[in-house]
């Protein structure tokens, strides 16, 4: 069993100009990797029995206009189809559908299908995640890979190679963008400052949580969108149909960051922004992260 099927109603705790349902999906990926994978994803240890931690490493979110990451509201019943991928003992893909739609639903969750992208009123989500734990200097900063030894996978199916993430964050690592931008320039470019702030960013195991990086990011995103001479009410009427997300570190509470922001202005009613996390002090890229918006403009 690889697949699983859920319905759902959309709570206040779900869903809003934040990054709650980002959060809400990371959610749906470990409870679908415990009950499939037979591991209890909130309470792992690894074989020295230190507690090992599933965190998200490749998370891509793909929409369109008529139904993106912002769209679902209180009271909205949402289907979510979920299905896992083996990438060994330190990994695991998981991909989830979601739809308003109940006949949606019981569609089966084909890659072929799934990374069609082709129905306007589904919502397509891509987790990477990989098992880590702090190393010996006990910071945030020195994560290790290490699995629980009661994680099964050999029974999970194996992901076609042309759908690997490992061709998109690879290129993310490389060239600090997730875009093929051909030889154009930037529109604009802003760097801005942030502290890692301990009221907010970190999650119940001291990490900093993985979606306070889509936080991060959307504060930034912000303060480009004032630089551009825009409102806010036109960053909270913002469409992102496609944006994906590469976690390369984590930092502690309080630590001083930089997020380096360039603006892609682009044809057919279409802009994009590149958003690069690194740590002030040393450099070192935290993240990498790309948005696609339709602006509603063609011509």
């Amino acid at each position: 069993m690889s697949t699983l099927r859920r319905t759902v109603r959309v709570r206040p705790g779900m869903c809003g100009h934040n990054s709650l349902f980002a959060g809400q999906i990371g959610d749906w990926t470990w409870d679908a990797v415990a009950e499939v994978c037979g591991t209890d994803v909130l309470r792992a240890r690894d074989a020295s029995g230190a507690p090992t931690y599933l965190s998200f490493y490749y998370y891509r979110v793909r929409g369109s206009r008529r139904f993106h990451l912002r769209s679902p509201a209180f009271g909205d019943e949402l289907h979510v189809t979920t299905r896992l991928f083996g990438f060994g003992s330190e990994s695991v893909l998981t991909l989830h559908r979601i739809s308003g739609d109940p006949r949606a639903a019981a569609a089966p969750l084909e890659p072929e299908d799934f990374y069609a992208f082709g129905d306007p009123d589904s919502l397509y989500v891509e987790n990477f995640n990989r098992w880590v734990a702090r190393g010996t200097q006990g910071t945030n900063a020195s994560l290790v890979r290490s699995s629980p030894p009661d994680f099964t996978h050999e029974h999970l199916p194996t992901l076609p190679e042309k759908f690997s993430p490992r061709h998109a964050y690879g290129r993310a690592r490389t060239e600090l963008t997730f875009l093929d931008h051909g030889t154009g320039r930037p529109g604009a470019e802003l760097v801005v400052d942030y502290d890692v702030d301990p009221s907010r960013d970190l999650n119940g195991a001291g990490l900093l949580y993985f979606a306070s990086y889509f936080s991060i990011v959307d504060w930034a995103l912000l303060r480009l969108w004032r630089r551009l001479g825009r409102d806010d009410r036109s960053f909270l009427d913002r469409v992102a149909v496609d944006q994906q997300l590469c976690y390369l570190g984590n930092a502690d509470a309080g630590r001083p960051l930089t997020v380096t922001l360039r603006h892609w202005p682009g044809p057919d009613g279409e802009e994009a922004v590149d958003v690069v996390l690194r740590d002030r002090d040393g450099g070192r890229v935290l993240a990498v992260c790309s948005l696609r918006f339709d602006t509603g403009v063609s011509g």
